[in-house]
């Protein structure tokens, strides 16, 4: 007599031969998904120039692994029921519903008589032991979702194999990123050692730290190549024109006073000069202001006459109001004039103090300057620009410095070629004012900068009794001058030259939308 135990062995057993069919062709279905998923999400990044070769890897393998075998597990962990499966397997096996048949009496014993109920689990029993489960339900994958996956790969390593490009600008652009995010960290630690520098006063933090400040919100706002470098570069040039040439020469100055002075000895302004000497003007000033010229004897009040007029003398060319103040506190030291010598030295002190923040203020925009400088230098480097800045740098010049070039004519009509462009850049957006009209800058243009064979562009001769020359205006008859067009008649000729610059490529990349703004800017 046979049992439901006996039925539910080969049941079980198909069972599980077709939860695993199911994983496989759910896996397979997993895999496709991953992999359209991870190649469209990573084509688009790549797109954006904001993957890696190595990161468009992991997504895709990662994307593709995940995906297979979380549809895998779904699909074998899906709950079967006995009946339904009864039902599928004897349709699939041809087994004319003897199984299920036989599962369905099971559940129903008392209304079944047991001789009927014997004979059908024992004819579901034998029917079921003829089926080979390996034979009858083998697992395979359907040949289309197979094609499928196989384009799928296909496609992912097309994009692998063929966006060397598209790779090296997303690895310059994250380069980039970088750059700039070392940047943003610099001016960061800057602005703080700024306000923590108690030798400025609080306008020049202010004044040092605002441009810093806003070069921070520009980078953050927009950190692309073109910006950053526009932005490092130009606040560098605002802080360039913070510091003052002057302030340097008078911290030598002080400095080599501060020396003198300290090597002598036991003198009354040895402890001034070694501040001045480590170049610490402020805490010199604050040792000035503390000597009481009462508490000294005749000889060393004499002594420090004599030190506070070497000292005037060596300052006289760089801060002749300190060196007056100096002469008159030694001129009432050698009068005996205690009072006006206190006087004189606590005013000093006061001017010396503000020399000393001066000259603090000055090196710090200055050496900050130089900091953003290197640093748009840094980022141009992280772009692929730093093996072409001399090229970009000549483009530049070929395609837009004609405007600053200068030259004179001479008496026989031939032309000397204007002077190489300066390093500093041209400020952007020179057009004219609110004010209304203004008149084009004169600019000295025989030929164009753009290379060989470019259309000449000559003076047509001055009528010798007029006194003038032609685009120029009034000159005082007979003396020299330069021979001078307004630019906006030249400015479309030098325009070509800088489009044909851009279309064969002599223009780096990096460089491309600069010099379009600075045309843009010039443009009449």
């Amino acid at each position: 007599m046979s049992t439901i135990s006996e039925l539910n062995q080969p049941l079980h057993a198909w069972i599980r031969r077709l939860r695993i069919q199911r994983a496989l062709t759910w896996s397979l279905r997993g895999l496709i998904v991953g992999l359209l998923l991870s190649l469209a999400v990573g084509s688009l990044m790549l797109y954006q120039t904001k993957i890696l070769r190595a990161e468009f890897l992991a997504l895709v393998l990662s994307s593709a692994l995940l995906a297979s075998i979380l549809f895998g597990l779904i699909a074998a962990l899906r709950r079967i029921r006995p009946l339904d499966a009864a039902r599928r397997f004897d349709l699939l096996f041809h087994l004319d519903e003897r199984v299920s048949t036989a599962v369905e009496l099971t559940r129903l014993p008392s209304r079944i008589p047991p001789d009927l109920l014997d004979r059908q689990l024992a004819d579901a029993v034998t029917a079921a032991r003829k089926v080979n489960p390996r034979r009858d339900l083998p697992l395979q994958t359907k040949p289309r979702e197979a094609l499928i996956a196989v384009l799928c790969v296909a496609l992912t390593s097309l994009v692998w194999f063929r966006g060397e490009a598209m790779f090296q600008a997303a690895q310059q652009a994250r380069n980039v990123e970088q750059a700039v995010q070392e940047q943003v960290t610099q001016i960061e630690e800057i602005i703080q050692q700024i306000e923590a520098n108690d030798a400025l006063t609080d306008e020049q933090k202010q004044a040092i730290t605002e441009p810093l400040k806003e070069a921070l919100q520009a980078l953050h706002d927009n950190p692309s190549l073109e910006n950053s470098v526009s932005v490092l570069t130009n606040t560098g040039e605002e802080l360039q024109a913070l510091s003052d040439p002057q302030a340097q020469q008078t911290n030598e100055a002080l400095k080599e006073a501060g020396n003198q002075l300290a090597n002598q000895n036991g003198s009354p302004l040895e402890s001034v000069g070694e501040q001045l000497a480590q170049g610490n003007a402020v805490n010199a000033a604050t040792e000035l202001a503390n000597i009481d010229p009462s508490q000294l004897s005749a000889e060393e009040q004499a002594q420090l006459a004599d030190q506070l007029n070497a000292l005037a003398e060596s300052l006289q060319s760089t801060n002749p109001e300190l060196a007056n103040q100096l002469n008159q506190a030694a001129e009432a030291l050698q009068n005996g004039d205690v009072q006006a010598a206190q006087q004189a030295l606590d005013q000093a002190a006061q001017s010396l103090a503000q020399t000393g923040q001066q000259v603090a203020s000055s090196q710090i925009a200055s050496q900050t300057a130089s900091q953003l400088q290197q640093g748009a230098g840094q980022v141009l480097a992280a772009g692929g620009g730093g093996q072409q800045a001399s090229q970009g740098n000549q483009s530049g010049q070929n395609a837009g410095g004609g405007g600053a070039g200068s030259g004179s004519g001479n008496e026989s009509g031939e032309s000397q070629g204007g002077n190489e462009a300066g390093s500093d850049p041209i400020a952007q957006n020179n057009g004219p004012g609110d004010g209304g009209e203004s008149s084009y800058e004169q600019i000295y243009a025989p030929q164009l900068l753009g290379g060989e064979g470019g259309e000449q562009v000559n003076l047509p001769p001055s009528d010798p009794n007029s006194g003038e020359v032609i685009g120029q205006g009034p000159t005082t008859p007979g003396s020299p001058g330069e021979s001078t067009v307004p630019y906006n008649e030249v400015y479309s000729q030098y325009q070509q030259v800088n489009n044909e610059a851009i279309e064969n490529g002599s223009v780096p990349p990096a460089f491309i939308q600069i010099v379009k703004n600075y045309f843009d800017s010039l443009k009449p």
